[in-house]
């Protein structure tokens, strides 16, 4: 395994290139990717290496002893290449895991009419248990009210309920005046505009 840390990122991306990975990231994790693809590629030296071994071990009794032990070599040699088979699944299967983990991430959040019931009634539960912990029965009547909705009729997706539950976004129905400033003398209650005649010298 080489020193990866001490090369440029310029060096990496072309050792990863040469060996057939992504090249996309920072400088850690490139380092992180290719000493990554060096311990696989020592796992699979390594099977490579106990194949061999074990094939010189079989050959030798098959001089002595005959067919029987060839018999046995032959087993053994197939199950050193299904193991090393297996770890080639299992390094694509957790790629292919990955990429998966990332698509559902992307995914947005739908929720069906009784999930999100459910979470309304739990929140609200919360609520009433917190009013009635610090003694404001006001808020506590608003929360059994509104539970009281939510279990007749469930959660509509404009309700603050909503935003707090994080089924809405919160910045969709924030407006922001970018550039548009409402202050007195552009475009205030008392504006008078811009024309020459209202200028004040």
């Amino acid at each position: 395994m080489a020193d990866y840390a001490s090369q440029t990122v310029a060096q990496l991306k072309e050792i990863l290139k040469e060996r057939g990975l992504s090249t996309e990231g920072k400088k850690a994790d490139l380092v992180s990717r290719l000493t990554e693809s060096d311990s696989a590629n020592s796992g699979e030296a390594t099977i490579t290496t106990s194949t061999t071994n074990v094939t010189e071990t079989a050959t030798q009794p098959t001089a002595e002893t005959g067919g029987g032990a060839a018999t046995e070599a032959t087993e053994t040699n197939e199950q050193a290449d299904t193991t090393g088979g297996t770890t080639t699944t299992e390094t694509t299967t957790s790629n292919e895991t990955t990429s998966e983990a990332k698509k559902e991430k992307e995914a947005p959040k739908v929720l069906t009419p009784e999930e999100r019931k459910s979470l309304a009634v739990e929140l609200l539960n919360k609520k009433i248990a917190r009013a009635e912990k610090f003694g404001d029965e006001a808020a506590a009547e608003q929360a059994r009210k509104d539970l009281n909705r939510v279990s007749k009729f469930g959660v509509e997706l404009g309700t603050s309920l909503a935003r707090e539950i994080g089924l809405v976004d919160n910045k969709l129905g924030e407006k922001k005046h970018h550039g548009h400033f409402k202050g007195k003398k552009f475009g205030g209650k008392h504006h008078r505009g811009f024309k020459k005649n209202n200028r004040r010298n």
